[in-house]
């Protein structure tokens, strides 16, 4: 079976997208790899298959699985995946024209017919004639119910070519139950071809306890020496950091709160320290209007208490977020929200939106909150500060909640929606 994978946006920094893309393919070559000669089992033996394969399926499959991953940039995708040399049935692919509105028409199903693929594996838009079944991914409609939050050129690109996508999909894969029951109920889909698998926080998430990593990452980024609280993701209105300021402002606007370092708790030590000592991060690049909240900084008069590094490479975030006193995630729509595992997998407090996806999400493992209330995130906020217990706590949930998922689980789910995708053919 040969599968193509639209990579495009790796190396894009598209932060969400790129993350999927990028550990989803790891997965897939780590549960091909497990076979040096590829990924491959008997068809009269189904129980050699993937996790999440049944035995139908697994005999459509034929005796060795092929990877091509198509990019404009196939440069960028060799350094972001170094692990591609040591498996020969994944080929990158160069794909023309870049430009996404040739790449989708024509781009696309010119690599499917040439090289005889089987199944394409795209996110969001699928061309509207192709030689294969196709698989879309759709992490979120958030655009459904904030329109106002998307650029008018984007809104109107999203709302043509989302629902035709997943009209148009042999399957759908999205990421969260919340994620498929809108999509059923908005776009009418048959429930039975949209498959949910799980995203994961990805290996290199884990604590960070080297007292010289972390105080790189924070001079690295501008960060200083205070205790700060993290916010990360794109700055645009859907995730919310006007009213996480706003909130921020009226946490520290006590008297006294008692933080502790991550270190310094780690040793079983607090400090007492007065409010104007703690700091607020909001990690990501600028993407639209976000004039809006650095105006909403200054009418707060927290300059001097927000901090703003911009975009934070990959290899840096498990130390960020092993820095960070607490990770906020205000947002307002996720299909996912993947974030939050982050930071819990590398032993940070969280305390979330309740908004769509994220209690299924973080479950029991982070203060919860309700993301149109200043009031309530507030009080998120000034609750994890303020208690070391607490702290203590939401660490040790968090942890075990990240565990529960994985990105090899992923894996071999959405292979499991490949096979469902190829019409029926018996291997010969």
């Amino acid at each position: 079976m040969h599968i193509a994978i639209d990579a495009h946006m790796v190396g894009e920094r598209e932060t969400g997208n790129e993350t999927y893309t990028l550990n989803l393919i790891r997965g897939l070559l780590r549960v091909a790899g497990r076979d040096p000669k590829g990924f491959s089992w008997d068809a009269g033996e189904p129980a050699r298959a993937p996790n999440g394969l049944q035995r139908a399926e697994a005999r459509r499959w034929g005796a060795t699985p092929r990877f091509s991953l198509l990019t404009p940039h196939p440069e960028r995708l060799r350094a972001a995946l170094p692990e591609l040399r040591d498996f020969p049935h994944a080929a990158v692919v160069t794909l023309r024209p870049a430009t996404a509105l040739l790449r989708i028409p024509l781009g696309l199903p010119a690599v499917a017919l040439r090289r005889s693929v089987d199944v394409l594996h795209v996110t969001y838009n699928a061309p509207p004639v192709v030689s294969c079944p196709v698989v879309v991914t759709i992490h979120d409609i958030s655009f459904e119910h904030y329109p106002e939050f998307f650029s008018p050129r984007d809104y109107a690109i999203l709302k043509t070519l989302v629902p035709f996508s997943a009209r148009r999909a042999a399957r759908v894969i999205t990421v969260s139950q919340h994620a498929k029951r809108e999509i059923v109920q908005r776009y009418g889909i048959d429930p039975q071809r949209i498959a949910v698998t799980y995203e994961a926080a990805a290996q290199q998430f884990q604590p960070v306890s080297d007292p010289a990593a972390l105080r790189a990452v924070r001079s690295k980024y501008g960060i200083g020496d205070r205790p700060f609280l993290l916010a990360l993701g794109n700055l645009q209105p859907r995730k919310n950091i006007g009213r996480l300021i706003e909130a921020f402002g009226q946490a520290v606007a006590s008297d006294q709160l008692t933080v502790g370092s991550r270190q310094s708790e780690t040793n079983g030590e607090q400090r007492r320290i007065t409010s104007e000592d703690c700091s607020l991060v909001v990690a990501g690049k600028a993407l639209w209007r976000e004039s809006e909240i650095f105006a909403t900084v200054q009418q707060a008069g927290l300059e001097d208490r927000v901090v703003f590094p911009g975009y934070v490479d990959d290899a840096d975030l498990p130390a960020l977020y092993s820095a960070a006193t607490a990770f906020v995630y205000p947002s307002l729509y996720e299909g996912f929200g993947l974030p939050p595992l982050e930071a819990m997998a590398c032993g940070t407090p969280v305390v979330c939106s309740n908004a769509a996806s994220l209690p299924e999400v973080v479950g029991d493992a982070a203060i919860n909150v309700d993301p149109l209330s200043v009031d309530s995130l507030a009080q998120g906020l000034y609750d994890v500060l303020a208690s070391a217990d607490l702290r203590a706590d939401l660490r040790a949930r968090g942890l075990r909640r990240a565990a529960q998922f994985s990105w090899d689980r992923c894996a071999a789910e959405t292979l499991a929606v490949y096979a469902a995708a190829r019409p029926t053919r018996l291997a010969s």
